[in-house]
């Protein structure tokens, strides 16, 4: 990890945005893997139900994002905040894992299923094309993050 991952990190825990928690890798596998179902039902979902679609988007991204922190032994504070919190552990702590602009996208994404939860019409703000394009970007996070933490479950048996 880099310095100024290890320094948002600690400030992070200082103000109890993340909170230490026991590290868990199995659970940290089935949030994973609840992040796969939650691309496909978006696609599935894309044409016929967008808003809903988005926001299983958002939750696919955050799902992988707190598996990463829950192998770490981190969760995020719950409330109002907790969801742009991940979003910032990923730009912080995973930079150098997911791409760049698949972070840019997610921050996005979150904004959508704001206005998907809270705006007026969501159904009518999305396309299936903008859904899909939001699944590609989830899917990619998913495959960074359970990469990185396969690559981290060997390095600790070795």
């Amino acid at each position: 990890m880099t310095d100024p991952a290890q320094a948002w990190l600690a400030e992070a825990l200082a103000t109890r945005d993340l909170e230490r928690v026991q590290a868990n890798m199995p659970a940290s596998g089935a949030r994973i893997g609840e992040a796969r179902k939650h691309v496909r039902s978006a696609h599935f979902l894309a044409g016929d139900d967008p808003a809903l679609a988005i926001a299983a988007c958002h939750d696919a991204i955050r799902k992988a994002v707190t598996a990463h922190m829950l192998a770490a032994g981190l969760r995020p504070r719950g409330g109002e905040g907790a969801h742009r919190i991940v979003l910032a552990y990923a730009r912080h702590v995973l930079g150098n894992v997911v791409a760049a602009d698949d972070l840019t996208e997610a921050e996005g994404i979150r904004r959508d299923r704001a206005l998907a939860e809270y705006g007026d019409y969501p159904s009518g703000q999305f396309s299936a094309d903008h859904v899909n394009a939001a699944a590609d970007v989830g899917e990619r996070i998913i495959n960074a993050v359970a990469s990185e933490l396969v690559r981290r479950g060997r390095s600790r048996r070795s």
